[in-house]
């Protein structure tokens, strides 16, 4: 069977296509930046005659939430449309811009699978809840719904964000996890710390209220307070809690901004601790790609990556919401270097089967195994 795989933008879907190709599955590869390369995006080492790509969608995604959401059914529809000439036996396509290529699948008996990035919308809601007007909350919410309806089966990126699934009573046998993986020859942990530097704590993401950044700010005060010299170093954009940081003040902190995967790889190496906070994570690729450098991971338990962890040798996982908790386990960190700093090669160790070959592996033995 030959498998279509279709994204409004890109996140995993290349490696889900390339997983395909190397197994000789896929019908073509559709999406809103072109496999060729675009922008911050890399190429993507794909058959080019099985891809193609719709070039309104990166555009009309940034300018909005309402438009963000108009340029995935936009998307949706421009691939509904030419799922007759795919050659496809499947479709697997994203939330939010699956629901009329599922419409369309189903009437031409093609099987169609959900791709599923995220943990299901009502844990969501339940968790940290929307800052979306309730108007366009409920229009995503419904076009969610009737893609989970439509879909055959549902492809979930840890085995956290099925259980959400499963308890908003998805049957258990439609829904599967297949964690996602990590480059480990970037994120290595070749290069040693410089001596000298102070115990430092890294948070890579959005400073958003759904990645626990509140709570992060709010613990690494605690632990200033008894460990003055500890740093904390932030990569990622601006978002919806970076008014927390403005108001405290930078005392501590280096403010990095967005930067580069080898840049990023670089940080992971010089940095103590990775910290995640998150109140929901359905996966959290910076998980992996901290352990593979070396570098031990304090998450919640909310976030997907958390299976990699084995606590106390790779790294710590603390109740979601609980800053005290989250300062506490810090604090012992900051006060415990030499123990943490030990650490590193059970790290490495615990990142090795969270490849992308491993993630091609195992997501192409799924497909054949479901379809």
């Amino acid at each position: 069977m030959r498998i279509l795989v279709t994204h409004p933008g890109r996140q995993h879907s290349h490696q889900a296509a390339l997983a395909l190709q190397e197994a000789g599955m896929l019908a073509g590869y559709w999406s809103g930046v072109p496999a060729a390369g675009f922008s911050r995006y890399a190429p993507v080492p794909l058959d080019p005659r099985r891809t193609r790509w719709f070039p309104w969608t990166p555009a009309l995604r940034r300018t909005g939430p309402w438009a963000d959401l108009a340029a995935c059914r936009l998307f949706d529809r421009w691939a509904a449309r030419g799922l007759r000439r795919s050659g496809a036996g499947a479709v697997i396509a994203c939330e939010i811009s699956a629901l009329s290529t599922f419409r369309e699948a189903r009437r031409r008996g093609i099987a169609a699978l959900l791709d599923a990035p995220s943990i299901h919308h009502a844990a969501q809601d339940r968790l940290h809840g929307t800052t979306d007007s309730p108007r366009l909350h409920r229009r995503i919410v419904a076009v969610k719904d009737a893609e989970i309806a439509l879909a055959d089966h549902i492809l979930t990126v840890s085995e956290l964000a099925r259980e959400t699934y499963l308890a908003a009573g998805v049957p258990p046998e439609k829904v599967h996890a297949v964690p996602l993986g990590a480059d480990l020859e970037l994120f290595s942990p070749d290069g040693e710390r410089r001596d000298g530097d102070p115990f430092t704590f890294l948070f890579s993401g959005a400073t958003i209220h759904r990645k626990g950044f509140d709570l992060l700010l709010e613990a690494f005060d605690r632990v200033r307070a008894a460990y003055p010299a500890v740093r904390l170093r932030l990569i990622g954009p601006r978002g919806d809690a970076a008014h927390l940081l403005d108001r405290r003040g930078m005392e501590g902190i280096d403010l990095l901004g967005p930067m580069p995967q080898p840049a990023l790889a670089a940080e992971l190496r010089r940095a103590d601790v990775l910290v995640l906070p998150s109140r929901n994570d359905s996966y959290g690729m910076v998980v992996a790609e901290a352990l593979a450098s070396g570098t031990p991971v304090l998450v919640s338990e909310m976030v997907g990556a958390k299976d990699l962890v084995s606590e106390g040798k790779t790294g710590w996982i603390v109740p979601m919401g609980d800053a005290a908790a989250l300062a506490e386990r810090m604090a012992w960190c900051a006060g415990h270097p030499q123990a943490v700093r030990a650490l590193r090669g059970d790290c490495r160790r615990a990142a090795e089967p969270a490849t992308w070959p491993a993630y091609h592996r195992r997501l192409a033995e799924l497909l054949k195994e479901i379809l």
